[in-house]
C-alpha cells in the first residue's frame, strides 16, 4: 500500500489537526516536536491534505514516500529491463502452453518406445501446443494403434503431457498337461535311456527308431475295447548322427568404415537447432548409415528439456580381404563352435570327425558328429 510521511508547520496547527480528524483523513504515528506536526497517511490523501493546509495557512512538506509505484518509478525508462521481463513472461507462457515432456505410466508389457512412436505418428511430440491436441480423438486412435491397450487417458500437468494407460488383461495360460498327446522321435537314433512321466513306453533301450516313430504312447485300450487317451510325456535320449559343412574363401568382400560426417544439434522442447554450420546431408541416403546419440542436459540432478544431439553418417563401403590358410581354418573352427553351442549345447558329443578339403576358392570344412541327447517331442492326438 502506498503511503506518505509529512510534516506540517504553522500558527493554526491545532485547528489543522482537528480538521484532519473531522474530514476523515486517517493518520498514524502522529508526533509533535518543536512546533511541528509529523504523521503518516495514505498516498491517496495527499491532495486533500494540501487543500486543507491551504485553508488553514499551514505549510506541508512531504518527507518520504513508500509503495510499489514509488519503487518502480526510477525504472520507468529502463526499456531493456521491461523487454527482459516481457520476454521472460512470454517464455514461461510458452513453456506451459507447449508439450515439454511426455510421461507414460501404467505400461508393463507394451514397450515405451512403441507408445512414443505411436504418439509421434499422431502428431504428439515435444514442442506441440496443447491447444492443438484433441484428447478424446487421440485416446481413441491410440487404442486402435496399439493392440494391447485397453484404455488410455491423456492430460496436461504444467508443461508435461501425462499418458495414463491400462493394458488388456491376458487370458489365463492354457494348460497342456491334460491334452491327449503321443511322444514321437524327431530324428533317426538309437535309444539309450527312457524316462516315462505319462503314458506307456512303446520302445526299449537299444531299439533303433526313425523320425516320427512312436516312443511313448498316449492311447490305451482296455480288455473291453474301450479306448482311453492320456498326455504322454517323458524324456527319451538316444544317439544320433549330425553333420556340419561350411566353406571359407581365401578372398572375401567385406564392409568397411568409409567417410564419416558428424552433425551436432541442440534440441529444445522438441525443436532442433543446428550447431554444425555449413553441414550438408549426404546426397544418397542408401550409401550411408546414420546413428544418433542424445545427451540430455542436467541441472541440480534434474533433467532439463534441452539435449545435445549428435548424428553420425558413415559411408558404406566394401574392400577385398585376403585370408591365409591358417586364418581360414580359424574362421571355420569358430563357425563350428557356434554350431555346437547354438544347436547342441545340451547334447553330449560322442564323436567328432573334422575334415578340411581344399577347393578352388578356399577351404571346405566337413564335420561328422555323433551326439547323445533328447530325441523326442510331444505330438497332439486329434480325437473326435
Amino acid at each position: 500500500m502506498a503511503a506518505i510521511s509529512f510534516q506540517a508547520e504553522g500558527t493554526r496547527l491545532t485547528a489543522f489537526r482537528d480538521a484532519l480528524r473531522f474530514r476523515g483523513i486517517a493518520c498514524k504515528n502522529q508526533q509533535i516536536r518543536e512546533n511541528a506536526f509529523f504523521a503518516e497517511t495514505s498516498a491517496a490523501n495527499e491532495k486533500r491534505i494540501m487543500t486543507l493546509a491551504g485553508e488553514y495557512d499551514i505549510s506541508v512538506q512531504i518527507l518520504r514516500r513508500r509503495g510499489i509505484r514509488r519503487r518502480l518509478l526510477p525504472y520507468r525508462r529502463r526499456y531493456g529491463l521491461l523487454c527482459g521481463m516481457l520476454c521472460g513472461m512470454l517464455f514461461l507462457h510458452w513453456c506451459s502452453a507447449t508439450v515439454r515432456e511426455i510421461v507414460i505410466t501404467g505400461n508393463s508389457r507394451v514397450p515405451e518406445a512403441e507408445l512414443r512412436t505411436a504418439l509421434a505418428s499422431l502428431g504428439v511430440r515435444e514442442g506441440v501446443p496443447f491447444r492443438s491436441l484433441n484428447y478424446n480423438r487421440l485416446e481413441q486412435l491410440m487404442c486402435l494403434a496399439v493392440s494391447d491397450l485397453e484404455w488410455i487417458t491423456l492430460r496436461q500437468e504444467g508443461g508435461r503431457l501425462i499418458a495414463d494407460l491400462t493394458e488388456e488383461r491376458l487370458p489365463p495360460p492354457m494348460s497342456y498337461d491334460r491334452m491327449p498327446t503321443n511322444y514321437i522321435a524327431m530324428m533317426p537314433a538309437e535309444v539309450t535311456s527312457i524316462d516315462v512321466r505319462g503314458g506307456y513306453a512303446a520302445v526299449a533301450v537299444g531299439d533303433t527308431v526313425r523320425a516320427g516313430d512312436l516312443l511313448i504312447s498316449g492311447v490305451q485300450t482296455d480288455p473291453n475295447g474301450i479306448c482311453r487317451w492320456y498326455h504322454a510325456d517323458g524324456i527319451v535320449k538316444g544317439r544320433y548322427c549330425a553333420s556340419f559343412s561350411q566353406e571359407q574363401p581365401f578372398v572375401a568382400e567385406l564392409p568397411v568404415r568409409g567417410e564419416t560426417r558428424t552433425q551436432e544439434m541442440l534440441e529444445i522442447f522438441g525443436r532442433r537447432i543446428p550447431l554444425t554450420f555449413g553441414f550438408r546431408l549426404p546426397d544418397s541416403a542408401d550409401a550411408y548409415r546414420c546413428t544418433e546419440e542424445t545427451e540430455p542436459l542436467m541441472l541440480f540432478g534434474k533433467t532439463l528439456p534441452v539435449a545435445r544431439v549428435r548424428r553420425t553418417f558413415v559411408r558404406q563401403e566394401t574392400a577385398l580381404t585376403v585370408y591365409s590358410e591358417a586364418e581360414a581354418k580359424a574362421i571355420l573352427d569358430e563357425a563350428a563352435a557356434r554350431f555346437e553351442h547354438n544347436f547342441h549345447a545340451n547334447d553330449l558329443i560322442i564323436s567328432r570327425k573334422p575334415e578340411y578339403l581344399q577347393t578352388d576358392l578356399g577351404i571346405l570344412l566337413k564335420i561328422n558328429y555323433v551326439f547323445e541327447g533328447v530325441i523326442g517331442k510331444t505330438s497332439e492326438i486329434f480325437v473326435k
